[in-house]
């Protein structure tokens, strides 16, 4: 269908953003699509704000993560490129903005790549002299004759793939000396190094520990560079987004999580750590979640920091005990950039598909610089959104519904239930491809947060955990018994679509209830017992979230798992996954849909080559295109 090859090869992303003060110059990241190679694209360009000209600022193809030194003479950024048939890697360059020598300061056995950040893991010092750098160590390998020992338990991981016994370790290079440091790996994955302001330290986080397999708790370190040694500051963190120091080097400020119950960064509050003390205090008082941040960083001795609550995002300014509200526009924050004068960020709204804006601080007045998408959305009129809510058991259950932009309440449509990953994934105030293909199809999309979505406060996240299919299963079904009370729902034509954990909850409501005419499947949780032991999550996020160890719950973990009522399944179902899914392993699907056609149902698998638990945003973009078709024919056959 050719509007899904457009959503898939038209639209362009930004990514990320970096702003040289000095010279008032603004980098960033857009992503594309070469859809004549079948490729995905990352660009770096250069906007010059003194005379608002553009321009590429790197020669390539595949350059990310640009970071302006704090002088401004130079650009680091990841360049990916292929050094043999085999390996592949993400090397750190640095290019002089008035030379234009660029030099790679990684050799070629290093990745800039890690097991938690793949963005932004390497910071600048504020002399520009040093940059701080996480790699992991590339072997080539012959699969042929060689076996794969493996040791640990998490010992390789979605998306990146096989980790073995290697680590994540930090090196600090020189642009005096051009010699790299080492930092003395202890038996962790070290990650997020970030230079002090005097620049005697640096901080980064580590998950060292004897028990790392299973516990996944991550800990701050310093390194003092003056000595070359190596201390541990608090271990107090079950996952770590951001870090960034005080102005005065006194205290680190952390996004990230504490409760061993709530590992999921999209849940996240900051935190204070006193670097003599090593006291921590939670400064979150709203309940929001803080998001992921890798340009955290003071200015004029206050935080500028994205928030998210119930699905909006809002830029919020900490300035010591004070917090106020710097900017909201019923929209997805994905990035901020703070400096003296301006405040940037990268905004996902109702109306476009990532732009940049900049909020001068002497007005307080908002401009759109950098808007790639906005010719396509006056061709491709964005859907239309509204949001409805139900009570149900002590909390407010809020759903999003998206309708065709020529919707007409008069007429009669097909509803798809769009279900999130997570489970503390959300929908939020933005434009998401799929739900434009859906609408753009003549579906009504309902895209409910059910109790365990993030950013409705800790409480309401945790209610999921060792209750998945339970209560979330009841938040989403009387969500849709709200909607289909309106007269342009048809109640005989409504749909699943879920991914991930979405994936879960479609195969769990399947078993449990025939009122849906057609089932999408994608890279779902069939059987939690099997997947404990073959995800690369399922040791740590399997104990959290399905009551504890497999082997003393295995009859809750059944109990929980949609293959247990596959008897009951009538629903017509298409089950599409990556073979090379380590999250949701194809494992899963394969159960699935082996015992549904023994069974005499009406499923088909369909297995992606090469493709991860990320494939959707990452495969080759015909396997995406192949996706969608695919989901929305399926839904055009069973609901139309």
């Amino acid at each position: 269908m050719q509007i899904i090859s457009n959503y898939i090869n038209d639209l362009k992303n930004i990514s990320w953003i970096s702003y040289d003060e000095i010279n008032n110059k603004l980098f960033y990241q857009q992503n594309s699509i070469d859809a004549n190679k079948n490729n995905r694209l990352s660009h770096i360009y250069e906007l010059d704000m003194n005379n608002n000209k553009t321009s590429l600022s790197i020669d390539g193809e595949h350059n990310s993560i640009p970071k302006i030194s704090p002088n401004g003479e130079n650009l680091a950024y990841i360049k990916k490129s292929k050094i043999n048939d085999k390996i592949t890697l993400n090397s750190l360059h640095i290019k002089n903005i008035k030379t234009n020598e660029d030099i790679q300061i990684t050799t070629n056995d290093k990745t800039i790549i890690t097991a938690y950040d793949s963005t932004g893991s390497f910071n600048w010092n504020s002399d520009s002299n040093k940059i701080a750098y996480t790699f992991r160590y590339v072997k080539e390998r012959d699969d042929e004759s060689e076996p794969y020992v493996v040791n640990r338990i998490r010992y390789r991981q979605d998306v990146i793939g096989w980790l073995g016994d290697d680590l994540n370790q930090i090196d600090i290079y020189s642009l005096t000396s051009k010699k790299s440091l080492n930092i003395e790996n202890t038996g962790g994955d070290d990650t997020h190094p970030v230079f002090s302001n005097d620049g005697r330290f640096l901080a980064f986080v580590s998950d060292e520990g004897p028990t790392r397999d299973d516990h996944w708790r991550q800990n701050l370190h310093l390194y003092n560079m003056n000595t070359n040694n190596r201390s541990h500051l608090s271990t107090s963190f079950n996952n770590v987004g951001s870090i960034t120091w005080s102005l005065s080097d006194e205290i680190i400020y952390v996004i990230g999580t504490s409760d061993n119950k709530e590992g999921d960064t999209r849940n996240s509050s900051l935190y204070s750590v006193n670097v003599s003390n090593k006291s921590i205090s939670n400064l979150n008082s709203s309940g929001a979640a803080y998001n992921d941040q890798s340009n955290l960083k003071f200015i004029d001795d206050s935080l500028r920091i994205s928030v998210t609550s119930k699905g909006v995002s809002a830029i919020i300014e900490l300035s010591n005990t004070n917090e106020s509200s710097i900017y909201e526009n019923q929209s997805k924050i994905i990035q901020i950039f703070d400096s003296n004068s301006k405040t940037f960020f990268i905004e996902n709204n109702r109306n476009s598909h990532d732009v940049i804006k900049m909020l001068d601080k002497s007005n307080n007045k908002t401009i759109e610089l950098v808007a790639p998408n906005k010719i396509f959305f006056k061709e491709n009129s964005p859907s239309l959104m509204k949001k409805i809510t139900i009570e149900r058991n002590k909390y407010e259950i809020e759903s999003r519904v998206y309708y065709p932009s020529n919707f007409n309440e008069n007429n009669s449509y097909p509803l798809i239930v769009d279900i999130h990953g997570g489970p503390h994934g959300r929908f939020e105030d933005q434009i998401a491809v799929n739900q434009e293909i859906f609408t753009k199809s003549g579906f009504i999309v309902i895209a409910v947060n059910p109790r365990g979505s993030s950013s409705y406060g800790s409480d309401f996240g945790m209610e999921v955990n060792n209750d998945w299919g339970g209560e979330d299963y009841l938040d989403i079904l009387e969500s849709v018994n709200k909607l289909s009370e309106e007269k342009y729902i048809d109640n005989d034509r409504i749909g699943l679509y879920g991914y991930s954990y979405g994936g879960f909850m479609s195969s769990w409501i399947i078993g449990h209830t025939n009122k849906f005419k057609a089932a999408v499947i994608g890279a779902p949780c069939i059987n939690l017992n099997s997947m404990s032991g073959t995800s690369d999550i399922g040791i740590k996020f399997g104990e959290e979230q399905w009551g504890g160890l497999r082997y003393d719950s295995i009859e809750k973990y059944q109990f929980n798992s949609p293959l247990t009522y596959v008897k009951n399944v009538k629903t017509p179902a298409i089950i599409l996954v990556g073979d090379r899914d380590y999250r949701c392993p194809i494992e899963q699907a394969e159960q699935y849909f082996v015992t549904l056609k023994r069974m005499g149902n009406d499923v088909q698998l369909i297995r992606y080559p090469g493709g991860n638990h990320g494939m959707l945003g990452g495969s080759p973009p015909k396997l995406v295109i192949d996706f969608w078709t695919r989901a929305v024919n399926f839904f055009n056959k069973h609901l139309n």
